[in-house]
């Protein structure tokens, strides 16, 4: 009995330690980031569930993306590669300015800030921390001339715009804390996520919050983990339940695993039935493309011949960051092929044509006219023995095709119509 309940007892240990997750994050922000040290608070709910938070984080009162994407400190610290998110916090109150000065002030310095990490971390993502409205508005600038802002929800609903564009843009994480935050005053206006000034977090703003990242980081239901820190049970179960139905219940609406390892291709007439592929998974290491007709390849960018017309379904199979990820499309090929024949000395005049072409010699059995697209045209054909006419003149203008055929030997020739 004793060494039945051992082996329970390791069997569940193995179970939980393979459960484990790591995450190196790096927080780029200002003091609503450094309040209540937010990355400590994910990095202990990170633990309660047995999964680990490694971090650093550069979060002066009052920052901006402009200076951080001109910081040296920052950037060196990012491109010391093996982070697998950078966290974004702009300065609170810009991101909520009309968009025209948000296209200026912050959006450009947002890309420089995404685009530095990801040339050092390919296969980390950043994650725009989404801030919340002030409680009662930014007096500030409402009085500045800025009426939207002069109520928590207009400010909220102008920070939710700035943010969810930033992450659309630069295909990245939002966190949306903000979003939570609202379910909260909503459902429980007494529980007081701000601290005096009525802008920073309180301590229930800040585990707030840091059970969204938690969610967005690990991509785990916020209502397993046990630690509840300084909160009461009941605040600790309002917020985790609000943030599994805002966050772990729609990660999706968030970007999580939108941009995950897009194993996405596309393709390029090369004529004579020869297309080209190129992959557009920029990470990927491996490869491997069936294109429909039982030839494969396993490089980047291939080129394939089809030897008939017909459609065919091409899929591309990639790994990167260690995922495999597979596309698939249908490829039409219509194209008339010269690679089917080996020509023969005929001449075909004038080219271009306006009502009739002429072809000689005459040594075949059967001529035939094609659109680009394989459609055999209706068009009136006079031989004589030195001369094949063929009446043009009912054609639409554009590019078709003469097939000249003698016993299974078959030839093509491309003629353009005014």
């Amino acid at each position: 009995m004793k060494f039945k309940s051992l082996l329970i007892v390791c069997l569940l240990w193995i179970t939980w330690s393979y459960a484990q997750t790591t995450k190196r994050v790096y927080f780029v922000g200002n003091s609503y980031t450094y309040y209540n040290n937010l990355p400590e608070l994910i990095q202990k709910i990170a633990l309660s569930t047995n999964d680990h938070l490694e971090y650093d984080s550069h979060t002066p009162g009052g920052s901006r993306f402009q200076q951080h994407a001109a910081n040296p400190t920052v950037l060196d610290k990012i491109a010391e590669g093996n982070w697998d998110h950078v966290v974004l916090q702009e300065q609170s109150q810009l991101p909520s300015f009309p968009q025209q000065q948000v296209a200026t002030m912050v959006y450009p310095y947002a890309r420089q800030l995404v685009d530095a990490f990801k040339t050092a971390n390919p296969c980390g993502s950043a994650v725009f921390y989404m801030t919340w409205g002030r409680k009662y508005g930014d007096e500030q600038n409402c009085n500045n001339g800025l009426p939207q802002l002069c109520t928590y929800e207009g400010m909220d609903n102008a920070l939710y715009t700035s943010y969810m564009q930033m992450a659309a843009d630069n295909k990245s994480l939002v966190s949306p804390v903000a979003k939570v935050w609202r379910a909260i005053r909503e459902q429980d206006p007494g529980m007081e996520l701000y601290v005096e000034d009525n802008s920073h977090p309180s301590y229930i703003g800040s585990m707030a919050a840091a059970f969204t990242f938690y969610t967005i980081f690990f991509k785990k239901d916020p209502t397993l983990t046990p630690f509840i820190g300084d909160l009461s049970q009941h605040d600790a179960n309002m917020i985790k339940g609000i943030v599994k139905n805002i966050v772990f219940d729609h990660p999706e609406t968030w970007f999580v695993g939108v941009h995950d390892n897009p194993s996405d291709f596309k393709w390029e007439d090369l004529q004579n039935r020869t297309y080209k592929f190129e992959s557009l998974n920029p990470t990927a290491t491996t490869y491997f493309w069936n294109f429909g007709d039982g030839a494969t390849a396993t490089i980047q960018n291939p080129q394939h011949t089809y030897q008939v017309n017909g459609t065919y379904t091409v899929s591309l199979t990639t790994n990167a960051c260690n995922t495999n990820a597979i596309k698939t499309q249908t490829v039409t090929i219509t194209a008339l092929s010269n690679n089917d024949f080996t020509k023969k000395k005929i001449r075909m005049y004038p080219n271009p044509a306006t009502d009739r072409i002429y072809i000689t010699p005459v040594d075949f059995d059967q001529i035939t006219v094609f659109d680009v697209l394989g459609k055999q045209m209706r068009v009136a054909i006079a031989k004589t023995e030195e001369t094949v006419q063929i009446d043009t003149e009912q054609l639409a203008s554009g590019t078709y095709f003469v097939q000249i055929q003698k016993e299974t030997e078959k030839q093509f020739y491309k003629f353009l119509k005014k």
